[in-house]
Formats: structure tokens, C-alpha cells, sequence
């Protein structure tokens, strides 16, 4: 009985390790996964503030050009 119970020990070491390793690639990638929507995010909000902004110089020039016609 004593030698089943270190045959059960050692099995359910040798699983409980291996499935530690797949547990870790697995929060590896949803770390990285989680990383890169983030990133793709920033990425998509500071495009639109730059179109925003483009669009209010391009507009202030726009008045600054028709203003010295003017005079």
C-alpha cells in the first residue's frame, strides 16, 4: 500500500509539473495578447487626436489665408 501511495505521489508530481509548464505559456500569451490590443489601442486614439488636430491647424490656416486676401 505504502509503495502505491509514492507511485501515486510521483504521478501526480510529474503531471501537476507539466501541467505548470503549459499553464505558463498560456499566461505568456495572454499577457502578450493583452499587450498588443492595448497597443493597438493607443495607437488608434493618437492617430484620431493627430486627424483632430491636422484638421483644426489646416482650418486655422485656412482663416489666416483668407484674412490677408482680405486686406
Amino acid at each position: 500500500m505504502k509503495r502505491m501511495f509514492v507511485i501515486f505521489a510521483i504521478a501526480g508530481s510529474l503531471v501537476a509539473c507539466n501541467n505548470s509548464a503549459d499553464s505558463t505559456n498560456e499566461i505568456k500569451d495572454s499577457i502578450d495578447s493583452s499587450a498588443t490590443e492595448r497597443k493597438e489601442m493607443i495607437d488608434s486614439s493618437a492617430e484620431q487626436r493627430k486627424d483632430v488636430i491636422d484638421s483644426a491647424a489646416e482650418r486655422k490656416k485656412d482663416a489666416v489665408d483668407s484674412a490677408a486676401v482680405k486686406k
